[in-house]
């Protein structure tokens, strides 16, 4: 008797996008996975490939037009017209773990944290996410920042799976990993053009304290209009900058791990 898996029910609820979902069925038929996209209770469109096997997350833009399925694990990303019921491209990653992608909240763009495209053998692929406008289809430009030259040469601040956009759809915010390569550093980009506008680095820890070097950001969020950014830090210690220029406006002082967070949120909804 044929094993069918469990579908693989994959859900995002926002705006235009709040009824869409992608169910995908595994190994149906065998060696292939089968993908029904719904409005509610309407099915869409229906696509089989073997491609969507390894789908471990969808997303839907806020539009309702895009879709995207990640690969994570398998190492690539698939773009798909909803109107259409067709796949758009697949973006090869030149790694197999960690892939993501995301829509920006007016759905003209998607943000990879990958190249999408060939790269130079002298490039490091795992520094280079990348800003793709979405019709048409395009590469637009880099989402990393980079200090030093050469084998000093580090990644600054970008796209590193993650990423917060302000309520008026304007700005994003990406907090670095801090992990190996990275400086623990957030950033501040125009959503619209992916242009970069502003560093906040590693804050300095309290005098006397046995760490050095400075706390790496962990998460971090934009004022509704985009204004100003509140950055959580890896000592949970707050601090708000200015978004345009990353100058310190305020520092918020040390917070539990659960009213950090809390208070990110509350920056995100109310500006304060």
């Amino acid at each position: 008797m044929q094993k069918i898996w469990p579908l693989l029910t994959l859900l995002l609820c926002a705006s235009a996008s709040a009824e869409l979902r992608a169910d995908i069925a595994r190994d149906t038929p065998p060696g292939q996975a089968t993908m029904k996209v719904y409005d509610g209770e309407k099915v869409l469109f229906q696509a089989t490939t073997p491609g969507l096997n390894a789908v471990t997350g969808s997303k839907f833009s806020p539009d309702g037009r895009w879709l995207l399925n990640i690969a994570d694990g398998s190492g690539y990303v698939q773009l798909w017209d909803v109107k259409k019921g067709e796949r758009v491209k697949t973006f090869l990653a030149p790694f197999a773990r960690i892939v993501n992608a995301d829509f920006t909240p007016d759905s003209q763009h998607v943000l990879l944290n990958f190249p999408g495209v060939p790269y130079q053998p002298s490039e490091n692929p795992y520094n280079q996410a990348s800003f793709w406008n979405l019709a048409p289809l395009q590469r637009v430009t880099n989402l990393n920042i980079f200090s030093g030259s050469g084998q000093s040469r580090y990644f600054q601040g970008g796209y590193d799976r993650s990423v917060s956009f302000s309520a008026d759809g304007t700005r994003m915010v990406f907090a670095s990993s801090g992990g190996y390569g990275r400086s623990g550093a957030a950033s501040v980009w125009n959503a619209k053009t992916g242009t970069h506008l502003a560093t906040i680095s590693r804050l300095p820890y309290p005098k006397g304290a046995a760490q050095t070097g400075g706390a790496g950001t962990v998460d971090a969020r934009l004022s509704p209009d985009g204004r100003r950014v509140l950055v959580r830090y890896v000592d949970d210690r707050l601090a708000e900058y200015d978004a345009g220029t990353g100058n310190l406006l305020k520092l918020r002082g040390k917070f539990s791990a659960a009213d950090a967070g809390a208070e990110l949120e509350r920056f995100a909804r109310e500006g304060r």
